[in-house]
């Protein structure tokens, strides 16, 4: 009976300098599950629901898609890369052997996975494998793979979501023939946004591991397995076809099979291959390593998650030490990962957390989202981290909430940087409240993906970002970078119906009332001239302890003169 309620939990493992992510459910021996492209491990929720009454299903992001670090030789990638990664990764887990089952592109990497590392399989499954004589034609490769190139004006938003729709209405998607169109109902917009947020995330990396797989010529490679292997496709799958290609005879240990469309019938087979070579005695009770226990990675942010009842919270870590640790809370809508570059410059001697908070980015929402509770998440993060009393730094929208937890958790405080606070009357936070945040729906025409670019990009131009009045001109150098901006709609569109959550709670706070009740010492930043930093010496006056620090724009500055301030 498979576990349609189970609980899915993300996490994030270390492997060589970067880090994979993944989604868990259940319990017992560990099964691999891998995507395709351009997807992400998402993809694999049903399966993970599906078996997590009998197993530790574990649904990898390929190295470059969804959250995993790409991989970076310095040269194109092929399948080869993409399978000793795999290796690595379940090296990583701690796990010896076990199932894994690769679907379109990532049959590739796990038959490479199997060829090279047959000790390591239980049993290769690899369900639509392409085996085109010869490899896939570099003309079709090049067509297929048409770069994703990141725009500064937001362009390339419009054709990638072209790309998006075209993916599910022909095959290949640059071919708009009559032969080509796939006789398949369209998508709806869940699956839709999914999928596009799939392709946003991987962004110029899209094309590493789906490129690598069409190059990859497998056919050889199958005449030298010795790892239990099953190729299967389901009758409905474009691929499907290939199963007659396959060489006959097929290796000892090698089956192919041919299975009905019917996905639960699809299912039940997979549950009985896993039945009959899952490690129930060696991995029975398989729990993953935590990232934030080992040390830290060089040049790069630790990424892990802290567990709650209500889900998970994103926590970044930089640097390390014995020193009192520096809690950053990012500006919103958006995530800590676009401030990674402050995080390690502030990572001298001491550690560094970014904390996204609920409802942003990969951070569960918060059923009731009230500003105590975003307070209280934030100090049950840092309690639930071990890291006693520290330095709080918040930029932006993020600087009420912590307003809001340094007044109400004292305790946790030794001193609180606000950059960018905002000391607004209730009419002015009732405006704001109606004007922030637009409904971010995913749209068919793509709408959604613009009005999310131009309300990110206008906040650099104009404060609030919606007010194009004179008062509201914004007078510094705005970051404005492709890459910057790309990340910051991603990190945004992946909770489109949770991302205003927390903006509207710091915006049910009463920051000019609550200041006084702050007992820790305060730095406020300013920014001469900048409408968005008017009320900083206000918000100073009304502190106990308040004083003022000029807001440097070269972050490794920036970064000197808070450690300066903190220290």
């Amino acid at each position: 009976m498979a576990a349609k309620d189970a609980t899915i939990k993300k996490g994030f493992l270390n492997v060589g300098s970067g880090q994979v992510h993944y989604r868990i459910a259940g319990s017992g021996p560990p099964i691999i599950l891998l995507h395709d492209s351009p997807r992400s491990s998402v993809l694999h929720t049903p399966l993970l629901k599906e078996f997590a009454d009998q197993f530790t299903v574990i649904a990898i992001d390929t190295p470059g898609y969804g959250n995993s670090t790409p991989l970076d030789h310095g040269r194109a990638l092929e399948i080869p890369d993409f399978g000793t990664a795999l290796a690595e990764t379940i090296a990583a887990f701690g796990v010896e052997r076990c199932p894994v089952y690769g679907f379109h592109t990532s049959s590739k990497i796990t038959l490479a996975f199997a060829a090279k590392h047959p000790e390591r399989v239980a049993v290769a499954i690899l369900d639509g494998l392409s085996l085109p004589p010869g490899g896939a034609d570099p003309a079709f490769i090049e067509s297929y793979m048409k770069p994703f190139t990141i725009s500064e004006s937001g362009g390339h938003l419009a054709e990638e979501w072209t790309r998006v729709l075209d993916f599910q209405r022909w095959f290949p998607w640059f071919s708009k023939t009559k032969e080509a169109r796939l006789p398949i109902p369209a998508k709806d917009m869940n699956a839709l946004h999914e999928y596009s947020m799939d392709l946003f995330m991987a962004g110029p990396h899209f094309s590493d591991a789906y490129a690598g797989a069409m190059r990859y010529v497998a056919l050889p490679v199958i005449n030298t397995l010795k790892a239990r292997t099953i190729v299967m496709a389901r009758q409905d799958d474009v691929l499907h076809a290939y199963l007659a290609s396959l060489p006959d005879p097929l290796p000892a240990g090698v089956t192919k099979e041919s299975l009905s469309p019917d996905r639960d019938k699809w299912k039940a087979r997979l549950r009985a291959i896993f039945n009959e070579f899952a490690d129930f005695k060696g991995a029975a009770n398989f729990t993953p390593p935590d990232p934030l226990k080992l040390p830290a990675l060089k040049d790069r942010a630790t990424n892990s998650y802290v567990n709650f009842p209500h889900g998970q919270v994103l926590v970044r870590r930089a640097g390390g030490g014995n020193k009192r640790p520096i809690v950053f809370l990012p500006d919103l809508p958006g995530a800590a990962r676009q401030d990674e570059h402050l995080l390690l410059a502030l990572a001298q001697d001491r550690p560094v957390y970014g904390i996204d908070v609920p409802g942003c980015c990969e951070s569960s929402p918060l059923s009731q989202p009230t500003p105590q509770a975003y307070a209280d998440t934030i100090a049950r993060t840092i309690e639930s981290l071990g890291l006693g009393q520290v330095d709080l730094i918040a930029e932006g929208m993020s600087t009420a909430h912590a307003v809001c937890f340094a007044a109400s958790h004292a305790a946790l405080v030794h001193k609180l940087i606000l950059d960018a606070v905002m000391v607004a009357d209730n009419d002015q936070r009732t405006e704001m409240k109606v004007n922030y945040c637009p409904d971010l729906r995913p749209t068919r025409d793509g709408s959604h993906l613009h009005k999310c670019f131009h309300m990110i990009r206008d906040q650099e131009a104009q404060w609030p970002w919606y007010d194009g009045s004179v008062s509201a001109i914004r007078k510094i150098k705005p970051r404005m970078g492709g890459p910057r901006l790309h990340g910051r709609v991603v990190d945004t569109l992946k909770q489109w119906d949770h991302y205003a959550d927390p903006i509207m709670a710091a915006l049910d706070v009463d920051v000019a009332g609550l200041l006084p009740a702050i007992t820790a010492p305060t730095i406020v930043c300013t920014v001469p001239d900048d409408a968005r930093y008017a009320q900083a010496e206000l918000a100073a006056k009304r502190l106990k302890s308040g004083t003022t620090l000029q807001r440097l724009a070269k972050v490794e500055e920036r970064a000197a003169a808070f450690l300066a301030a903190l220290d």
